[in-house]
C-alpha cells in the first residue's frame, strides 16, 4: 500500500512539473521578438539611406511589417510597425520625416 501511494505521489508531481515546464517553454518561444526588433531596425536603416520605397509591406512568418507616412499636427512622420497575426502583438517605431 505504501508503495502504491508513493508511486501515485511521484506520478502527480511529475505531471505537474511537466505541465509547468511545457508552459514556460511555450511562453519563452512566443515572447521572442528580438528578430522582429532587428528587422524593424533594418527597415529604419534602409529608410534613412534612401533604399526603402514607401509605403512598404512585408510578411515574415506570422509577422507583418509596414512602413507608412503619417501627418500629425503638420509634421510628417514615418511609422515602422510589426504586427503578429496570431497574437495581435504590435511593435513600432516612429521617426520624423527628413527631406
Amino acid at each position: 500500500m505504501e508503495t502504491l501511494v508513493a508511486t501515485v505521489l511521484i506520478v502527480v508531481i511529475f505531471m505537474i512539473s511537466s505541465m509547468l515546464l511545457n508552459n514556460m517553454f511555450s511562453n519563452s518561444l512566443k515572447g521572442r521578438d528580438d528578430q522582429m526588433e532587428e528587422q524593424l531596425n533594418q527597415l529604419v536603416y534602409e529608410y534613412g539611406h534612401g533604399n526603402l520605397g514607401l509605403p512598404y509591406y512585408e510578411e515574415m512568418g506570422d509577422w507583418v511589417f509596414s512602413v507608412t507616412t503619417l501627418n500629425q499636427n503638420g509634421t510628417e512622420t514615418v511609422r515602422f510597425e510589426a504586427t503578429n497575426q496570431l497574437s495581435q502583438k504590435t511593435m513600432g517605431k516612429s521617426i520624423v520625416h527628413a527631406d
